[in-house]
């Protein structure tokens, strides 16, 4: 359950803001909770675009939100992977939100086209105390401040030993309020670190940059129609923000020759040995493309659905052998159901778009691993991950709609900020890949835009919503 929200110490000139926010806030948790009552069979696991399954609804920590990866507007010659956890933080907390200690976060790198990682940059997060009730005057500084969490970044690579990338980074803190941070954007700045080699790091609090459309939302995740209502979240999370030259995670380190690369995020939680070994870490937490989990692994219609939480726990060179996975691309349930409410005719089972675009990359090319020129075609193999295409150009106007709309540097080649994954989704699913445009999907399933604008440089998430 989250945190109280702290009242105490509002200006005047301040509340009626405050009152918007809290407003915002009740018909964000209104929406959520009425998803529990979207659609038969769905339980308070699938109620909202941030849970995807069972287990992690007992463990937001490890709660993998939403995934990111885009070339860096501001550094072309490296991209951006933002990794989003722990949904639903009320802004103004008592108790600090933090990273889970005694696990592994990380963001895996596949550049072969084998739905195995290249390359893993791992965080390992550590608490340095500090809640809203000991912090006795202003925090104007990271520097010797007990508030907030350090991590060690290490980055993995098959056969070699683990490199340290940084043994004492300071995660921004959780956002106490005005009174207690009148400059949280100076703290923000201290978190940021610079990496040997180039590139740079980020974890910490940030404002919710997600943002759907109530029919959008409904109709792909419950199977019902509602009124088109813009819907962003107005409450705060934890966040990893890597930015690694393009050079780092390229097959054979040239993203010229070999610009494809797949991306997944996974938690492991620490386990204990009872048979007095040393522990192990067992993964809990996996996301690549957005909703995927939630949308397209078949689960039977009961509460709670454990192929959901297998999911979680298996890696993209897996999919194939998991008939909830593959077969759920394949025949997506979720597409009939949308069929018989709205009337709109779905592609033709088995799905082949529905294969390219998640488990290949999509059918021009765009994001295939077969684009690399060095890979070897013969062990790739259908793997769930967020394909980027390293050498599309920045778009110099965005759509939202992405690679569906013409823009080639839009989800689902890799995944921006200000993507509407919602409306992107849906309309994929209902054939818009093999079906110029958005097949019979109006503009009022189009989301709005995130409660908090996404910033213009590193690490690009706004600040969390603060009273």
């Amino acid at each position: 359950m989250a945190p109280l929200i702290v009242w105490r110490g509002i200006r005047m000139n301040e509340r009626r803001s405050r009152r918007s926010l809290v407003a915002a806030v009740c018909v964000a948790a209104s929406v959520l909770a009425g998803g529990i009552a979207f659609g038969p069979g769905m339980g308070a696991s699938r109620a909202s675009s941030h849970w995807d399954a069972p287990l992690v609804v007992l463990d937001p920590q490890i709660d993998a939100t939403d995934l990111y990866a885009f070339t860096s507007p501001e550094a072309p010659e490296t991209i951006t992977v933002v990794v989003n956890y722990y949904p639903f933080q009320a802004p103004g907390a008592v108790v600090p939100y933090r990273f889970a200690t005694n696990t592994y976060y990380d963001i895996n790198f596949d550049s072969t086209g084998d739905g195995e990682p290249e390359v893993t940059y791992r965080w390992t997060f550590r608490d340095t105390g500090g809640s809203r009730a000991s912090v006795t005057g202003v925090v104007d500084s990271l520097a010797g401040s007990a508030i907030g969490q350090r991590y060690t970044l290490e980055r993995l690579r098959p056969g070699s030993p683990p490199q340290t990338l940084l043994r004492d980074g300071v995660a921004a803190p959780t956002h106490f309020g005005q009174l207690l941070m009148p400059d949280y954007d100076r703290l923000r700045r201290e978190a940021i670190v610079k990496l040997p080699g180039g590139g740079q790091t980020f974890a910490g609090q940030a404002a919710d940059p997600f943002y759907t459309n109530l029919k959008a939302t409904s109709l792909i995740r419950f199977g019902t129609l509602t009124p088109p209502v813009e819907t962003p979240v107005p409450l705060n999370l934890s966040a990893m923000v890597l930015q690694v030259p393009k050079s780092e995670v390229a097959l054979r380190g040239d993203a010229g020759r070999n610009p494809v690369v797949g991306i997944w995020a996974t938690a492991a939680r620490k386990a204990v040995n009872l048979s007095g070994g040393p522990a192990t870490y067992r993964q809990v937490s996996r996301v690549g493309n957005p909703t995927f989990n939630e949308v397209f692994v078949r689960c039977p219609s009961v509460v709670p659905c454990t192929a959901n939480d297998r999911f979680n726990a298996t890696k993209p060179a897996d999919d194939r052998a998991t008939a909830d996975t593959y077969e759920g691309v394949l025949r997506p349930s979720k597409a009939k159901l949308i069929e018989s409410l709205t009337g709109l005719k779905a592609p033709a089972e088995p799905r082949g778009d529905l294969e390219s675009a998640w488990l290949y990359g999509l059918s021009d090319g765009l994001n295939s691993h077969r684009t690399n020129q060095d890979a070897d075609a013969a062990g790739m193999v259908p793997a769930e991950e967020l394909r980027l295409n390293m050498s599309t150009p920045i778009s110099p106007r965005a759509h939202r709609l992405g690679y569906i709309a013409g823009d080639p540097q839009g989800f689902p080649n890799g995944r921006r900020l200000d993507d509407d994954i919602s409306a992107s989704v849906l309309s994929i699913l209902m054939g818009a890949l093999t079906t110029p445009g958005m097949p019979g999907i109006g503009p009022d399933v189009m989301g709005g835009k995130p409660t908090k604008p996404n910033t213009k440089t590193f690490p690009y998430l706004a600040i969390p919503l603060h009273f």
